[in-house]
């Protein structure tokens, strides 16, 4: 005869497998339904999510980047290091990575050590719940881009296209038809803006003058010394990397309260450097796209001590091409007010003011993105075009799919004393559509007849590694959905409803350390952790 022990003995083992098991069935549902983690495997949303990647550190300079190892499909097959010695250069000083680095040999160009891609947690089946993909959500979702009938594949994209919509990719940007007009007129497109939590995720670095090379003035490669590219094209006053004025090479000072001066960014000063076109780090291995000029540019810097009568600039300008004098937006700052201003034509037009008192130190910046101008300052907008003041010619954008704008940046002082520190200098991230081989839709190559147009429950998506990403733009025609047995029929190029899984919402493990004692990175890099934007 069994105890009253044993009995509650039998029972609470009893009550931990029920536990453990409810447990495990609550995380399967919670994992098929809630929140679901992935591997990015490749590069196409580079990087803003990284594929399989080498990580560098220029010994020139101390710039980090990453450069994406080279794929199959969409998978990849590697040991713990990338076999094969990689000709390299920093995306920021242009210092061609050496062979052999015996200080850090984890960060020459000789085997060095991969990294898989991101870790990243899905949001899944918003939709469901009333929450519908937006536009330029990153999402993950069944690729319809298969003959096999297997529909098995995960993509991660950046939703471009909505349900209903027509569209086209055209010299970098986005187009989409307005609700209600006709999709063949060209006067029915407006350019898309991204809202400021996804551009702030998509600029990509020209220059950041916080990095400058130990070896500058020296050679240093087959490509000679490097040069500043921000340099004194007129007038005088601006100073840097001075000795015997205690100023900084990473400075920039303008010391002139009775004349004027111009700091002009030259491209050209350091060829294996990122330039003003698409060009990147990560696509160094392997690429065989050409690059396209760069248009869309973002200038900011922190000014200090601004003294005198006179005022100081921040200057964009975009040309349609080299015989276009374009259109230049200024950011003027005084010690009492900052406006912004258009040169266009020989004549120059103030756009906006705001009367501020602008003594000590701040941080400026002027973007022109997405015909869209915008001051900042302290991070907060200030002054910023209207659609009416500042607008694209779609016809023209239409009729020249190849004529990539181009971009020039300066710095102008005049009549004033100040001192600039972090100045940087980024690019839009640039979509590509008629110039790249292999395109099938999405674009209008003289005419509308390739644009896009969603049905009911239809979505478009594209990767922010626009030149190396497998997206709706390339899917063969052949890859058109007919399921009758499923009820569901696509055209080739988009994905449906139905495929879509969910919202990628954070990195949770990107790539990190390898212990000594341990065959695997098992210490993640808590550093870059981050929301997916």
């Amino acid at each position: 005869m069994s105890s009253p022990s044993g009995k509650k003995s039998e029972t609470g083992v009893k009550d931990t497998i029920e536990s453990i098991l409810v447990a495990f069935i609550l995380a399967f549902i919670f994992r098929c339904f809630v929140i679901e983690a992935f591997v990015i495997p490749t590069g196409s949303m580079a990087p803003t999510l990284l594929g399989a990647h080498m990580d560098f550190r220029c010994p020139d300079c101390g710039y980090r980047f990453s450069v994406g190892y080279p794929t199959t499909g969409n998978s990849f097959s590697i040991a713990d290091n990338a076999a094969g010695t990689y000709n390299l250069y920093c995306a920021n000083c242009g210092f061609n990575i050496p062979k052999e680095l015996p200080s850090d040999p984890d960060h020459d160009a000789t085997e060095p050590p991969l990294k898989f891609g991101d870790r990243i947690l899905v949001m899944k089946y918003l939709n469901l719940f009333g929450d519908e993909p937006k536009r330029w959500d990153v999402v993950v979702f069944k690729s319809p881009d298969t003959t096999t009938g297997d529909y098995s594949v995960n993509f991660i994209k950046r939703l471009i296209g909505k349900p209903g919509e027509s569209l086209f990719v055209g010299q970098g940007d986005i187009y989409v038809a307005r609700p209600g007009t006709d999709p063949k007129n060209p006067d029915s497109y407006a350019v898309q803006t991204k809202p400021r939590w996804v551009q702030d995720a998509v600029w990509r670095i020209i220059f950041d003058a916080d990095y400058v090379p130990q070896s500058r003035g020296q050679p240093r490669d087959i490509n000679g010394s490097w040069h500043q590219p921000w340099q004194q094209t007129s007038g005088s006053g601006w100073l840097n990397d001075l000795v015997d004025r205690n100023i900084s090479p990473r400075q920039f000072v303008f010391d002139n309260l009775q004349g004027s001066g111009t700091l002009s960014f030259n491209p050209l000063s350091n060829p294996s450097a990122s330039g003003f076109n698409d060009k990147m780090a990560y696509n160094q291995i392997g690429s065989v796209v050409p690059s396209v000029a760069a248009g869309d540019l973002k200038l900011e810097f922190f000014f200090e001590n601004l003294t005198g009568e006179g005022t100081l600039q921040a200057v964009l300008t975009r040309q349609k091409n080299n015989a276009d004098p374009g259109e230049t937006f200024i950011a003027e700052v005084s010690t009492r007010q900052i406006r912004l201003l258009l040169q266009q034509n020989g004549q120059t037009t103030e756009i906006s003011r705001k009367n501020q008192d602008l003594s000590g130190i701040h941080h400026l910046s002027i973007e022109n993105v997405d015909y869209r101008v915008s001051v900042y300052i302290d991070g907060r907008l200030v002054l910023s075009t209207t659609p009416e003041q500042y607008r694209p010619d779609v016809r023209w954008v239409i009729s020249h799919p190849y004529d990539f704008p181009i971009g020039s940046a300066r710095i102008q002082g005049d009549r004033v004393r100040t001192t600039l520190r972090h100045v940087k200098l980024w690019r839009d991230n640039i979509y590509r559509g008629a110039d790249m081989p292999g395109v099938q839709r999405a674009f209008a190559n003289g005419n509308l007849d390739h644009v896009v147009t969603l049905g009911e429950h239809e979505y478009f998506v594209m990767g922010d590694n626009s030149p190396h990403s497998k997206d709706g733009r390339l899917w063969e025609d052949n890859t058109r959905l007919d399921l009758p047995e499923e009820h569901l029929q696509a055209s080739a190029g988009v994905v449906p409803e139905r495929f879509m899984l969910g919202k990628a919402f954070f990195v949770y493990w990107p790539s990190g350390y390898k212990l000594p004692i341990l065959p695997i990175r098992a210490v993640p890099n808590f550093g870059d952790m981050r929301f997916i934007r």
